[in-house]
């Protein structure tokens, strides 16, 4: 007989608490709020072990009763890698090459190569982009392109080249003018408060004493506050815009001093100088300007500055969200606005006013910032910058080597990685997430301890590894990639164990490496690169692949079937591929690409019908079909020899005797560029081992 609820309490609020997850204790801090403990290495040990990871995954495997698969073919592990880190596949003999070192660390050679490549970079940038809701148009009614937003593309994969330490990384994003003012050119780091929609209806043409400019105001300050907090911290603050946080310890309060943050900063068009002593030297003539023109003598050089400055090359332009960009008709920069608690989000119901300050529910860190009376408004992104990269703030690093994990084995420890609260899942290895946590934070070298066979011939990793050596730079992403890709763990086979599925139907405990299917962007870049039409030219504007007429409106009319796939614009990375917030590729859309209008801290990953229509007749891949064929046809004289050039390209390997006899026939029947459209459609092609 189902219990009596308790009086007050209603069918809704039942439902709500029967989804509310893990309960925490009166009093008991939540897990995620914890500090992060660096926790001692379990002795698990055995020839399989190349590094702690191993040691963390094969203790919770033994308590299953369980084991690791055995280490995955070297084409499979070659391609593995080549995706994962650069999201391009191999070339023949790239694999070749890989297939014959034998060399005791030609695995180890080879994660340093691709973490060293350019392309390491652009796919890294790729899954940021979707993190924080990046397109170049701004959504709503009124999706006007934005010129200048692909600096804060080129920004992130320059800075993911360069190691940036992660807590710099963090500071760049949200203050770079006022943390580094030496370093103009980070400013289309401020791009990443500017990546999401932006409502130019309310914010652009309405009189700005309107209730509706007021109420655009607070929504364009929730996407910055729901971003910030989303990305770095892994908190669902924005459930306290009407309400104390139903689950998680965030007042209301706390949300409407984060909106306080961001209340002095717009979007637009931010003009900058990338080198810094032309900075210098125009701020010098521009304050000398302002000074000459408030003296009461006008002898005083005024035309001579005004000449110098209009000899100075003109400032670059960068989309991105500042006290000082550019007007644009009614959207203008202002003084901080006055930010006000509202009573259930009402904007007719505004309460006490709020001052600048994060969340309270992280024992050992402030509560409050420390700004001084009539402090600048860079102050207060500095403050939360500095407050959200400090080495004591646990949800920062748990929640970035959550995201790494999960690029690499397509699930992080944590399977909610925008949510570390009560609502979210727990993490399925914590003491391993926190042992990351402390490397990334604070790399050292150690003892190597006894060592398995799998162990003996490699060379010192890196301070994360087993080896000792010297100490790593904190905040290095490329050191936690090469700790986690150089693991047994990632090693692994992909193959089916029925008595592994039994007990483990889910695979948490990794007791093979999950098979992964192909990005959107993966796919395009491989058809681009087997085709032998990848052009590799990095940065500058994002190429517009469609068709474009003016709309009825400020949003264009946009047609991609008009583009042709033949002309070079088509054949740079998907990466530098122009993003319509309102109007997707259809290609990529098909295949699961991010939807930019919504942060996407993981992209569904569906197997359809119409993907394998698309794949068979969209234009993009009609057209290089068409090139890969006649590639093939160019290199290959001989016909028998074409099919398996194709299946190497394509597969990574060349084909068995009765797969080359069957799609030798199939080409003979249909010709070679149907038989290039038809690899393009297997599953090997499409997914990685």
């Amino acid at each position: 007989m189902p219990a009596t609820p308790a009086p007050g309490f209603t069918l809704l609020s039942l439902a709500l608490l029967s989804f509310a997850g893990p309960v925490a204790r009166a009093g008991e801090v939540w897990w995620s709020f914890r500090p992060v403990a660096r926790p001692t290495v379990p002795a698990a040990d055995g020839k399989w072990v190349r590094n702690p990871i191993d040691r963390f995954i094969l203790a919770k495997l033994r308590e299953k009763g369980l084991g690791p698969s055995p280490e995955a073919d070297k084409r499979v592990l070659v391609r593995r890698l080549f995706f994962d880190l650069t999201g391009l596949p191999p070339t023949p003999g790239e694999v070749a090459a890989f297939v014959k070192d034998e060399s005791p660390d030609a695995y180890e050679k080879l994660v340093d190569r691709l973490l060293a490549s350019s392309h390491y970079g652009e796919r890294q940038a790729r899954a940021w982009m979707d993190l924080v809701h990046f397109a170049e148009t701004h959504g709503h009614d009124q999706d006007r392109i934005r010129p200048h937003a692909w600096r804060y593309r080129d920004y992130l994969i320059a800075a993911f080249n360069a190691d940036t330490p992660y807590g710099r990384f963090v500071k760049e994003q949200l203050a770079a003018d006022v943390v580094y003012p030496d370093r103009p050119g980070l400013t289309p780091a401020l791009g990443f408060l500017a990546a999401g929609p932006w409502d130019e209806s309310s914010l652009r043409d309405i009189r700005d004493d309107s209730t509706d400019r007021q109420v655009g105001y607070y929504l364009d300050r929730d996407d910055m506050v729901t971003t910030v907090m989303a990305t770095f911290q892994g908190l669902t603050v924005h459930c306290a815009r009407c309400h104390d946080h139903k689950f998680d310890p965030i007042p209301q309060a706390d949300y409407y001093r984060l909106q306080a943050v961001f209340a002095g900063v717009g979007r637009g068009d931010v003009p900058y100088d990338p080198d810094a002593a032309t900075a210098k030297r125009r701020a010098a003539l521009t304050a000398g300007l302002a000074a000459v023109a408030d003296a009461v003598d006008p002898w005083r050089g005024l035309a001579a500055r005004r000449t110098l400055v209009g000899a100075m090359p003109a400032p670059q332009l960068a989309y991105a969200a500042g006290p000082n960009f550019l007007p644009d008709a009614g959207h203008k920069p202002a003084a901080p606005r006055p930010v006000h608690l509202l009573k259930r989000g009402d904007i007719r119901k505004p309460s006490d006013e709020a001052e600048p300050g994060p969340v309270g529910c992280l024992p050992g860190l402030p509560a409050q910032f420390d700004l001084p009376t009539g402090h600048a408004e860079g102050r207060r992104r500095a403050a939360l910058a500095d407050w959200i990269a400090h080495k004591d703030n646990p949800l920062t690093w748990r929640v970035i080597v959550n995201r790494v994990w999960q690029s690499h084995f397509g699930r992080g420890l944590v399977e909610t990685p925008n949510d570390f609260g009560k609502m979210g899942r727990l993490p399925s290895h914590p003491e391993l997430l926190d042992w990351l946590a402390a490397e990334l934070q604070d790399p050292s070298p150690r003892p190597p301890p006894p060592q398995g066979e799998g162990e003996k011939n490699l060379k010192t990793l890196s301070s994360t590894g087993e080896g000792a050596g010297a100490a790593s730079v904190p905040g290095s992403l490329k050191t936690l990639h090469r700790l986690i890709v150089t693991s047994a763990t990632y090693r692994q086979a992909s193959g089916h164990d029925p008595k592994a599925a039994e007990a483990d139907p889910d695979n948490r405990l990794l007791w093979r490496m999950p098979r992964a299917r192909l990005d959107a962007e993966q796919v395009r870049d491989a058809v681009l690169l087997v085709s032998g039409r990848l052009d590799r030219t990095p940065g500058g504007p994002s190429d517009q692949q469609f068709g474009m007429k003016p709309g009825i409106h400020v949003t264009p009319e946009v047609n991609y079937g008009a583009f042709a796939w033949d002309r070079p614009k088509g054949h740079r990375r998907s990466v530098y591929r122009f993003v319509f917030r309102t109007l997707p590729d259809p290609l990529v859309d098909c295949l699961d690409g991010a939807d930019p209008s919504q942060l996407t801290a993981k992209r569904n990953e569906s197997v359809t019908a119409p993907q394998a229509l698309a794949l068979l007749n969209n234009e993009f891949v009609l057209v290089h079909a068409k090139a890969f064929a006649a590639r093939l046809g160019k290199d290959e004289p001989d016909p028998g020899r074409r099919v398996a050039a194709a299946c190497e390209r394509v597969w990574g390997r060349p084909p068995t005797d009765s797969e080359r006899d069957a799609l030798a026939a199939y080409a003979a029947k249909h010709g070679l560029p149907n038989l290039c459209r038809l690899l393009f459609n297997s599953n090997e092609f499409l997914f990685a081992d």
